[in-house]
């Protein structure tokens, strides 16, 4: 890995390492691990996360969904990585340093999601949630969403693991498990 002048990489290895330590000893409701895609701010309930690790390039799998980038060997196990900017319809990026893989299970298979950045671990109140059942988010018809989460003048869109993919998407994961 290289690293500048200033030692860019071992920050961003220790702020892995603060983040996944924290992930440790949290075990609260309405905590999520806070990531960005592009401009947006989207969350991920804290209890479902195992790992955040650096993006490493996975191997394709040959006609595999196209969310699919292919999968990696985590702790001895193959597991797939979701690439979340195709399963959002956002356009192609460089992955840089700060590009990770957040290892989650979702439908009791283990997954990795390759976000451009996670930013935080962050708690909201029961009020500070507005549920996906409300019009305004239903009517987004984005139906990943569990809701949405107000934190000071952040709006973080809280993601519904076992909606995230479709039952196609699942499918495909499941036969290359």
């Amino acid at each position: 890995m290289e690293t500048n002048s200033l030692g860019a990489a071992n920050k961003d290895d220790n702020t892995m390492n603060i983040l996944n330590q924290q992930l440790t000893n949290y075990t609260a409701e309405n905590q999520y691990v806070s990531f960005n895609l592009d401009e947006e701010e989207y969350g991920i309930d804290v209890l479902l996360v195992q790992e955040i690790i650096r993006y490493q390039k996975p191997t394709k799998v040959p006609n595999a969904n196209q969310i699919i980038q292919g999968v990696i060997n985590f702790r001895g196990k193959v597991i797939p990585l979701v690439d979340m900017r195709a399963k959002f319809g956002l356009p192609v990026k460089d992955y840089d340093n700060f590009t990770v893989i957040i290892v989650l299970e979702i439908r009791g298979k283990t997954v990795g999601i390759v976000v451009d950045r996670v930013s935080d671990i962050v708690s909201f109140t029961a009020g500070s949630i507005q549920a996906a059942d409300d019009d305004f988010i239903r009517d987004l018809k984005a139906e990943y969403l569990k809701g949405m989460g107000k934190l000071d003048n952040r709006l973080v869109m809280l993601l519904e693991p076992d909606k995230i993919l479709s039952f196609e998407e699942f499918k495909g994961i499941q036969e290359i498990s």
